[in-house]
């Protein structure tokens, strides 16, 4: 082992030990302020309860478990994706981020560089989103009601554009590959609910299917 592997391996060591504690206690502090409530009121929910609560939530959420880590890990990296489930906005902020980051340094994907770029991208999206969100809570409830209808109607299509750019910018690596898994997944769209699948599993399952094509794409190039 070189000195390069040795240090990205310490890297990674350290990223998922300060990931799986940062993560442990931030699951913690999640159940303080019910816990706080529960004994300030004495009152307690029930087993079923709790557990009609969870499953509520694994219906409308469930998928996502399975689907952003799958489809946004080969962006973040491990220490990237430790912070974007404390900090969250992964496909808004998170991504983009480590993305560019890695853009403007001329990264290949999939290397130690673009790991590390990718980290550090993410962790100064962590600082100015930070700033920013404590901005607009102070002035944008003051300022947001003055704006027009159409104005607040197109913040509903920040998040298509962000991802819809940074499917550009990964699309013209390899145009051909990008073109083939935007058909495929338009396909997936309208076929995967005719079949009476849950709408919910259409995204994993275009992501899976975009994942074998890539794969299949990249062992049949390089054969030539």
């Amino acid at each position: 082992m070189n000195k390069d592997q040795e240090i990205i391996q310490g890297f990674r060591s350290s990223a998922k030990t300060m990931g799986l504690l940062f993560v442990t206690i931030a699951l913690i502090c999640n159940f303080i302020p019910a816990v706080y409530v529960s004994t300030i009121t004495g009152q307690f929910p029930s087993v079923s309860q709790l557990l009609q609560l969870w499953l509520a939530a694994a219906a409308a959420f469930g998928v996502g478990y399975i689907v952003q880590p799958v489809s946004f890990f080969p962006i973040v990296n491990m220490a990237g994706t430790f912070m974007c489930w404390i900090c969250g906005n992964v496909g808004e902020v998170r991504a983009p981020a480590a993305n560019m980051a890695q853009k403007v340094t001329n990264c290949e994907q999939g290397t130690p560089k673009a790991e590390i770029m990718s980290c550090i991208g993410i962790c100064a999206s962590v600082f100015v989103t930070v700033i920013m969100i404590s901005f607009f809570a102070l002035v944008g409830a003051q300022v947001m009601p003055l704006m027009p209808k159409f104005v607040m109607k197109m913040f509903g299509f920040v998040l298509p554009c962000v991802l819809g750019a940074v499917y550009a910018d990964l699309a013209s690596k390899n145009f051909v590959l990008g073109v083939i898994i935007l058909l495929s997944s338009l396909a997936g769209i309208m076929i995967v609910p005719k079949l009476g699948i849950p709408g919910g599993l259409t995204m994993l399952i275009n992501i899976i299917i975009a994942v074998l094509i890539a794969r299949a794409y990249f062992m049949a190039t390089n054969k030539k």
